[in-house]
């Protein structure tokens, strides 16, 4: 099967190390790739939909590809079976992830440093899909083109294709792509009004649920920016209760941090790179896209793993103990068939976000980074 893989890019650089380098490691994979990358670095598009509607007329094949500039993709046969399952009519677009209308998150995908979306080895339907990376029929991106609406421009391009194709009685649905997210930024401007304008064009779907948030098709009082700023509070209130039974279970320090937002404060280098090791119970990612890949964050290296739980030990301990080590993926429940085995390796710091135990390793377990240390990150009663 051949398959036609785009993006718009403003970075040449990520571009080149994520997107670029994982078409070119799959060269014999047997997978025909078009690649269309097409250059926004002097603004020549307005928006991602007009970037994006220029490239699927340029498409040489069936099925298009629409991926972002920060993506590798770790197995290309593994795309095209997904891309596959649009042969059947009934699926106007797929999508790496998305949000079923009860809110779930679907698609298996390693969104920076952690696993992330229930597994879908067969497209599963949902109200919405991410920007990530999302695919159709050239005939059907054609037909009904992303929205080049300026209120659109960067943000819920993906949600609003996948709610017009629901409108359109077909369906969206997001099904695994073995694909990393190696974001480096997160771009919030104007993104409020892009889900309100979403609201606005479909009210019969409301709420609608993204990935970037659930979309009432009002301004909420809670979102003004005096309370928005002072919402930590009650996370941190509700997590400081987790922190406690880690630390607990294991008997060290415990913060309170998203380590997808906070890898970046770990104090890894060049010359020092960060081992990853995902937790995936299921597998289901750990199959197709656990071996070791190398991805740069700023240019300082990250080895990611993926790999069942009851390997992630035997995974850990050939590291040296000066090692930067990451473990994500675990839960409360993990911890007492793990932790004697990880305990004995090294030094650890252990940190909690939303039912997630994430553990580090090395020398950032005993010298904490300074964005740890602020009231957000210090749990109630846990040293």
């Amino acid at each position: 099967m051949g398959l036609t893989i785009a993006c718009v890019y403003n970075d040449v650089e990520v571009r080149r190390h994520c997107l670029d380098r994982s078409i070119a490691a799959a060269a014999t994979s047997g997978v025909e790739v078009q690649y269309l990358p097409i250059d926004n670095t002097t603004h020549q598009f307005a928006s991602a939909g007009a970037a994006l509607n220029h490239a699927v007329r340029l498409a040489e094949h069936d099925v298009v590809v629409l991926a972002h500039q920060d993506v590798y993709l770790h197995d290309l046969p593994r795309l095209a079976e997904a891309a596959a399952a649009l042969d059947d009519p009934d699926w106007g677009v797929l999508g790496s992830c998305g949000l079923t209308s009860s809110g779930e998150l679907v698609g298996r995908l390693r969104d920076r440093v952690i696993l992330i979306g229930a597994p879908a080895p067969a497209p599963v339907e949902v109200q919405t899909l991410d920007e990530v990376l999302l695919m159709a029929r050239r005939e059907t991106f054609l037909e009904h083109p992303l929205s080049e609406d300026p209120l659109l421009a960067w943000h819920a391009y993906a949600v609003e294709y996948a709610l017009r194709m629901r409108a359109l009685g077909r369906r969206a649905g997001a099904v695994d792509t073995a694909i990393t997210h190696n974001s480096l930024t997160v771009n919030l401007a104007r993104l409020d009004d892009a889900h309100l304008h979403v609201g606005d064009l479909f009210p019969a779907e409301l709420p609608i649920r993204t990935t970037c948030g659930t979309v009432t098709g009002r301004r909420d009082w809670r979102d003004l920016p005096v309370l928005r700023s002072q919402r930590w509070r009650r996370t941190w209130l509700k997590q400081s209760a987790a922190a406690a039974r880690v630390h607990a279970a294991t008997g060290q320090q415990v913060v309170i941090a998203d380590i997808a937002h906070e890898v970046d404060v770990i104090d890894f280098s060049h010359g020092d790179p960060l081992h990853l090791v995902n937790a995936d119970p299921t597998g289901a990612f750990a199959r197709v896209a656990g071996a070791t890949t190398v991805l740069d964050r700023r240019d300082r290296p990250v080895v990611m793993a993926a790999t069942r739980l009851d390997a992630v030990a035997d995974t850990v301990a050939p590291l040296s103990e000066r090692d930067h080590v990451l473990v994500t993926g675990l839960t409360l429940c993990d911890l007492p068939g793990l932790w004697p085995a990880l305990s004995g390796q090294r030094s650890w710091l252990a940190g909690v976000q939303w039912g997630e135990v994430w553990l580090v390793g090395g020398p950032s377990a005993t010298h904490l980074p300074q964005e740890w240390g602020r009231p957000q990150a210090v749990p109630l009663r846990v040293g």
